[in-house]
């Protein structure tokens, strides 16, 4: 460890789904600027979704410079960049790391075809062939999505249906991955960072190659060059590229680190490092994971790790999927509608609004339910095809119940996914951090803490979680905070405890929110297959 003389500073590019935010941290945990770009998302045709990535890397300048001018930081006090990003997203780029089209967002669907004559065959299971799935199992960790949203998914429907990008390619790039490439001027990956395309053996923590049996099972063992050469999770990759230092302010002997993915970033700046240690973060979507010493996946609740940047750990992970971009949604498209009927714009405080209506209802939300899989369902149980609903409405409803409903709907799918998830790990959870926007609401703390049956610890700023986390990994890295150090690095804002006051209608509530999916499940099949 770094003998310490004063406090440095990392400056983290956080790039979620809604756009890219920066801030620079110290090395005591705290935010001393922050600055964030929106970047929106293109739904088009087909299930296709998209964003630019030119507009990932300029919204990630603007935001690191506001953080920089705004942390009143000497530049000489930032000693590295880190990145993390959202991930099973991919970029197309050239040589000089400029993108040959959109990036391809995790919620595109349309590679999905392709996926699904890979994995076919018999004997199946849940659409599998048994043998390959065994194979992907044992050796990557991770196998193909029925739906596409996974990077092969993606980079095969460039390859079929855009054949003039896929010749043209020098590489795809997870966005972390491009955005240390735009950083350095070097191309790479890491086995943690490219663990999206299952073709790297995973039992091996820290493998510097790819696999050449599931490169062929993939149909891309031909195409193994258009993949970024592996370096070592987490490791420094190099220093700012000159222009990027000119137009940072930087010094160019700053170092940058390997990127990583926004899950194992908010593990990490939720302080959930130890072994076993649970967080959940809803910020765009919804995710439980923990750290772990093992790789292991259950494949029929779509629960999996992934190589962690921490030597030798994995990173267990249940996406639930769509969590605060419903509430998106719910604001967008029924409350602050721009139509014939427009209510006028969002105000500022309309979060603190929504929670407000929400409290005036009482648990339960008067035995209205919400169905949250605007995207379909991922965790516990892969459904391409289940959609969200407001089920049980009457002429006694009100916005409050549908907004308490909403959060609801989400702590179901979560309590849905705990039991599963405490086999996976092999251990009873007591308590659950929990990170990302949604913990701004006190109420859906108190909501998750009733319906979980656990404590929640509330993290504080935590719209700054993975921003954070991606700063103390690089700490960690540098020699300047041990392993050990890093929770403490992180502060509580509340502890909430579940009030048996509510137990019987949660539990009433959950079980016909199972009980109404499995009902519904020839519905979306019919509406949506």
């Amino acid at each position: 460890m770094q003998e310490k003389s004063s406090t440095v500073y990392v400056l983290s590019i956080d790039l979620g789904s809604g756009g890219p935010k920066a801030a620079v941290i110290a090395d005591t945990g705290e935010v001393m600027g922050s600055g964030a770009e929106r970047v929106e998302i293109q739904l088009l045709p087909n299930g296709g979704a998209e964003q630019d990535a030119r507009e990932w890397w300029n919204g990630a300048m603007r935001a690191a410079k506001k953080a920089i001018r705004e942390s009143g930081v000497p530049p000489e006090k930032i000693v590295a960049v880190s990145c993390d990003s959202q991930y099973f997203v991919i970029v197309p780029v050239d040589e000089h790391g400029e993108p040959l089209m959109n990036g391809i967002s995790w919620m595109d669907t349309r590679g999905g075809k392709y996926n699904r004559e890979i994995i076919k065959g018999f004997p199946s299971v849940q659409g599998y062939d048994l043998f390959k799935i065994i194979k992907w199992l044992r050796i990557a960790g991770i196998p193909l999505t029925n739906t596409g949203i996974d990077a092969t998914g993606h980079i095969l429907y460039i390859k079929n249906e855009r054949p003039d990008i896929f010749k043209k390619t020098y590489k795809f790039l997870e966005p972390m991955d491009y955005l240390t490439f735009r950083l350095t001027g070097k191309c790479t990956g890491t086995q943690h960072t490219m663990v999206t395309v299952p073709a790297i053996d995973n039992r091996i923590w820290g493998n510097l190659k790819y696999h050449s049996g599931l490169l062929k099972t993939l149909g891309l063992d031909e195409d193994r060059e258009k993949f970024p050469d592996l370096v070592e999770n987490g490791s420094v990759i190099g220093t700012l590229q000159q222009s990027v230092a000119d137009e940072l302010g930087l010094s160019p002997s700053t170092k940058v680190i390997a990127g990583m993915n926004d899950t194992s970033a908010s593990a990490i700046g939720g302080g959930a490092v130890q072994d076993g240690d649970p967080l959940m973060y809803i910020g765009t979507t919804v995710c439980m994971t923990a750290h772990v010493p093992f790789k292991k996946t259950d494949v029929v609740h779509m629960l999996a790790t992934l190589p962690s940047p921490f030597t030798s750990k994995h990173l267990f992970f249940g996406e639930q999927g769509l969590g605060g971009r419903v509430l998106e949604f719910f604001l967008h498209n029924i409350i602050y509608c721009d139509d014939y009927l427009e209510t006028g714009s969002l105000p500022d405080d309309v979060f603190d609004r929504v929670n407000e209506i929400a409290k005036e209802v009482p648990a339960g939300s008067g035995n209205v339910l919400f169905l949250p899989w605007l995207n379909g369902l991922i965790v516990p149980e892969e459904n391409p095809h289940a959609r969200g609903a407001f089920f049980n409405l009457s002429v006694n409803t009100s916005r409050g119940h549908l907004a308490r409903s909403l959060m609801e709907g989400i702590a179901y799918n979560g309590r849905w996914t705990l039991k599963p998830a405490e086999k996976f790990i092999g251990r009873k959870f007591d308590h659950l951090r929990f990170a990302g926007g949604g913990a701004l609401s006190d109420l859906w703390s108190q909501i998750l803490a009733d319906v979980l049956r656990v404590s929640i610890y509330q993290i504080a700023e935590p719209t700054h979680t993975a921003a954070r986390g991606s700063a103390l990994f690089a700490f960690y890295k540098l020699g300047y905070r041990t392993l050990e150090e890093l929770p403490d690095l992180v502060r509580i804002k509340k502890v909430y405890e579940p009030d048996d006051a509510n137990r019987p209608v949660y539990d009433k509530m959950f079980g016909q929110f199972r009980d109404l999916y499995r009902g519904s499940k020839k519905v979306f099949a019919s509406l949506n297959g």
